[in-house]
């Protein structure tokens, strides 16, 4: 499993009865009191949200790249 910050990339390569499965996972996130999970500390201006929300998306790009990485050395992808 591939770990960046928030998120990690679970790879589960094709064996001769599956194909190739790749899944977003969530690392050490605990719930809060209400059932939500945070993806970023509180954010009290709207510069920080937007940091907060860009560097998610950064650490998503970088995971679907592996993704499509892993998916190309698939025989058979689609």
């Amino acid at each position: 499993m591939r770990h960046l910050g928030s998120f990690a990339l679970r790879i589960q390569r094709a064996s001769s009865a599956t194909p190739t499965r790749v899944c977003i996972t969530l690392v050490g996130a605990q719930a809060d009191p209400t059932g939500s999970t945070p993806l970023s500390a509180d954010c009290i201006t709207l510069d920080e949200l937007e940091g907060a929300i860009n560097r998610l998306q950064d650490e998503l790009d970088i995971l679907r790249a592996e993704a499509r990485r892993a998916f190309a050395n698939t025989v058979g992808h689609g």
